[in-house]
């Protein structure tokens, strides 16, 4: 078994076995979706579940997303932050009401080219609802794929190297690229942490060179 091949079975046993259940994860809806990624930027994912239950039972389409009062949406966002998120939500609706006939576009170009859109809200609902071989690359994968093959970047952020980015792509060897970014998001959540990373307990261990550089450095 190569490296990799190793890497995936150890990680998608791993998740398999603890991966997380969010209710954006049981829908196929594009649209529940894009509200989703648009509610998760910069915010706690366990805070997010109730204000998206709200939002998607109350505005079913985009077409009452449209219409929404912003002061309302305002206020379901509010226990989040980041309320500016209320306008971009109703202005990205009326953006898909007016130009995709109340449809969320299923293609790069056009979903980059709504309001507050970038390249991981639109890789994501690429993958999570129309089942495009996309990979959503947040910091998250960043950190798992950077400390587990040793890449590095010379940009002050590396979510700006594309190189990078390209290199953790071709490292996804599937043609369904749904469960191994869910994998890969919640293992760097609960082991592969930013801070006090649960080295100890990963089942990656035996090759990562984070790991192996910290073990030769005691």
């Amino acid at each position: 078994m190569t490296n990799l091949n190793r890497f995936w079975f150890s990680l998608l046993y791993w998740y398999y076995l603890n991966g997380r259940n969010f209710p954006w994860r049981k829908t196929s809806s594009a649209y529940k979706i894009l509200i989703a990624e648009i509610l998760l930027q910069q915010t706690n994912v366990r805070k997010v579940e109730e204000v998206y239950n709200h939002i998607v039972s109350e505005y079913t389409s985009p077409h009452e997303l449209s219409c929404a009062e912003i002061d309302g949406l305002t206020a379901i966002i509010q226990p989040i932050g980041l309320t500016y998120r209320a306008e971009r939500l109703i202005s990205i609706a009326q953006n898909i009401c007016a130009n995709y006939s109340g449809r969320v576009p299923n293609d790069s170009d056009s979903l980059t080219a709504l309001p507050g859109v970038g390249d991981y809200i639109s890789d994501a609902v690429l993958c999570y609802a129309y089942n495009k071989p996309t990979i959503p690359i947040d910091t998250n994968v960043i950190r798992l794929f950077s400390r587990y093959y040793s890449f590095s970047t010379t940009k002050a952020r590396a979510r700006c190297d594309r190189d990078l980015a390209e290199n953790i792509r071709a490292l996804f060897i599937f043609k369904n690229t749904r469960n191994p970014n869910f994998a890969v998001l919640d293992f760097a959540s609960s082991i592969c942490k930013s801070r006090a990373p649960k080295c100890g307990r990963c089942i990656l261990n035996q090759d990562c060179a984070f790991y192996s550089h910290q073990a030769d450095g005691r």
